[in-house]
């Protein structure tokens, strides 16, 4: 008779690897992201991510200068949140400096669907005169 390996009972929990801390103003709401952006951490951040938008602020600036990795499953949910907040009406932005968020957009060709800036203030700064680009700010 062979012995059977029973599956454990409890489910080990993974410890999240990021953080999340939204600031909102009355110019933006800004969600600042920590650590790393990968498959333990993806449905929170949906899910975070979908209420800001939810909430309708009059921009959603995500702000990851200190995201140290982005897999292919956050850059999915970097596309998902652009998409909803586009659909909402919710002015998008990313600001990332570094290479775990700017490599993956630009090697995908992603920077057009994702519009990513060197600082939030740079991203707020495209924010306030996008209406204009877009032809919709009248004065």
């Amino acid at each position: 008779m062979l012995d059977q390996i029973a599956a454990p009972q409890f489910r080990v929990g993974v410890p999240s690897a990021m953080t999340l801390t939204v600031t909102a103003t009355a110019e933006a709401t800004i969600v600042a992201i920590r650590g790393e952006i990968d498959l333990p951490v993806l449905s929170r951040l949906r899910t975070r991510l979908g209420e800001e938008i939810d909430l309708a602020p009059r921009a959603l600036v995500l702000d990851l200068p200190e995201v140290s990795f982005c897999g292919a499953g956050g850059i999915t949910e970097l596309l998902v949140a652009a998409s909803e907040a586009h659909v909402s009406g919710v002015p998008f932005a990313i600001a990332a400096a570094g290479r775990a968020v700017r490599r993956p957009i630009r090697v995908l060709g992603l920077e057009r669907l994702l519009p990513i800036h060197e600082s939030v203030e740079a991203a707020l700064d495209w924010l306030a005169v996008l209406p204009r680009l877009r032809g919709n700010g009248r004065g």
